[in-house]
C-alpha cells in the first residue's frame, strides 16, 4: 500500500500534461456562493444484510470565492443537520484552490468536488455518501475531453499523529467515462477503480492494516438514435481483492456481473437489471450488493443474487436548482425477499452575490 502515492503521482502527471497554451488574461471576480441539498432518504431493508433506516435533513456550504480565468478559491463551511436532532451532525470548514492546467485539466487542492459522486455506481459508491459524508478532503484532478472525462482522487478521511487512538484512513480512486449513453450513439464504457486503506506509519493502535480494492468496468451500447424514447443495454463486471498484510476477510477475493437494460426518456431513467456475485466486498457501495452482513458474520452470504429496478426522474428547474427523485427494488432470488428505498433531494447550487475585483 505504500506504493500507492507513487500511483497516484504518476496518473496525476499524466493527466496535467498540457494539451494547450492558456494565453488569457485574468479577470478576477469575487461573490458568495451557496451549494446546499434538502433530503429525504428511505430505506425499508428487513433481509439479514443491512436493516433499514431514515435520512431525512438537509446541508449547506455557503463560501466566499475568487474567480479567474486560470484559478477559482473557495473558503466557507459545511453544516450537516438530520431531523430531530439535537445538534448539528457536522460543521467543518471549507477551503478549496482550483487550477486549470490545461484546456481540459484541473487540479483541485483541498475540498474536492463530489457532487457527481465521483462518476461511480451504486454498487461501489453508496449514494447517500453524497450528503452523509461531505465533505471531502484531499486532492483531485479532473478531466473533461470531447468524447470522455475523468476523476483522480484522494479523499484524506482520518488523520492521525503519534499517539491518536484510532488509525489512519483514505480513500484513492480513479474513474473514467468514454462518452454517455443518454446523449451519444452507438458504443459507450465506463471504467473505476477504488482503493480503501486503513494503518499509517506511525500507527499505535496495533489494529491490523487493511487494503481492499475495486475495479470495475461498464460498456454499454445504445440500440436506437431517432425517437425519444433512449434504450441501452448494459453489462458492469466488477471486482474485489484484499491486499491487506495480515487483516482477513471471509472472501479474499470476488467477482460481480450486473446486465441491465437502460430506458431514458425526458427526465426519467429507468434501469432493469440481474446482479450476481461471488465473494464481493464493496466497502464504499451499498451493502446489499455485497455478501457482509452489517448485522453478523453468522449472516454472510457468499453468492448474492439480486433483480433490481431503479427508476429516476430528474429535472433541472432553474439555471441554479435541481429536483431528483428516486425508487429503487431490490429482490432477492434465493430468499423471495423484496427490499426498496425511495429519496427526494432538492439541490440549490449557484452564486448569491457576484462583483467584479477592481
Amino acid at each position: 500500500m505504500k506504493r500507492l502515492p507513487y500511483y497516484f503521482l504518476f496518473f496525476a502527471y499524466f493527466f496535467s500534461f498540457p494539451s494547450g497554451a492558456l494565453a488569457q488574461t485574468d479577470s478576477t471576480q469575487v461573490g458568495i456562493n451557496l451549494y446546499g441539498q434538502t433530503f429525504f432518504d428511505n430505506k425499508e431493508f428487513t433481509g439479514n444484510i443491512k436493516k433499514g433506516y431514515t435520512h431525512p435533513g438537509f446541508f449547506l456550504q455557503p463560501t466566499f470565492s475568487v474567480k479567474a480565468n486560470r484559478y477559482n478559491i473557495h473558503a466557507g463551511f459545511h453544516a450537516l443537520y438530520l431531523a430531530g436532532a439535537d445538534t448539528l451532525e457536522r460543521l467543518v470548514p471549507l477551503f478549496s484552490t482550483a487550477v486549470q492546467l490545461s484546456e481540459k485539466v484541473t487540479l483541485i487542492a483541498g475540498t474536492l468536488y463530489s457532487h457527481h459522486s465521483h462518476y461511480l455506481p451504486e454498487p461501489l459508491y453508496k449514494p447517500e455518501r453524497v450528503f452523509l459524508n461531505q465533505p471531502e478532503i484531499g486532492v483531485q484532478f479532473l478531466y473533461g475531453g470531447e468524447n470522455s472525462k475523468a476523476d483522480l482522487w484522494i479523499n484524506w478521511e482520518r488523520y492521525i499523529k503519534i499517539g491518536s487512538p484510532f488509525q489512519e484512513q483514505f480513500t484513492v480512486g480513479f474513474s473514467h467515462l468514454y462518452k454517455d449513453w443518454k446523449t451519444s450513439d452507438g458504443f459507450s464504457n465506463a471504467f473505476h477503480a477504488l482503493a480503501m486503506h486503513k494503518g499509517g506509519q506511525i500507527d499505535s493502535t496495533n489494529l491490523p492494516i487493511q487494503t481492499l480494492v475495486n475495479l470495475g468496468v461498464s460498456p454499454a451500447y445504445r440500440l436506437n438514435t431517432s425517437t425519444r424514447t433512449l434504450v441501452a443495454l448494459a453489462s458492469s463486471f466488477y471486482f474485489f481483492a484484499n491486499l491487506s498484510p495480515s487483516y482477513e476477510t471471509e472472501y479474499k477475493v470476488g467477482f460481480a456481473a450486473h446486465p441491465r437494460l437502460l430506458i431514458h426518456r425526458g427526465s426519467t431513467t429507468m434501469e432493469l437489471g440481474q446482479w450476481i456475485s461471488d465473494g464481493f466486498i464493496n466497502p464504499r457501495g451499498e451493502e446489499l450488493y455485497g455478501s457482509l452482513s452489517t448485522i453478523g458474520s453468522e449472516f454472510n452470504e457468499r453468492n448474492r443474487m439480486l433483480t433490481t429496478l431503479s427508476i429516476e426522474y430528474q429535472k433541472q428547474i432553474a439555471a441554479d436548482f435541481l429536483v431528483c427523485a428516486n425508487v429503487k427494488g431490490y429482490y432477492n432470488l434465493k430468499s423471495g425477499l423484496l427490499e426498496y428505498s425511495y429519496t427526494l433531494r432538492l439541490v440549490y447550487n449557484g452564486e448569491l452575490i457576484g462583483w467584479k475585483k477592481k
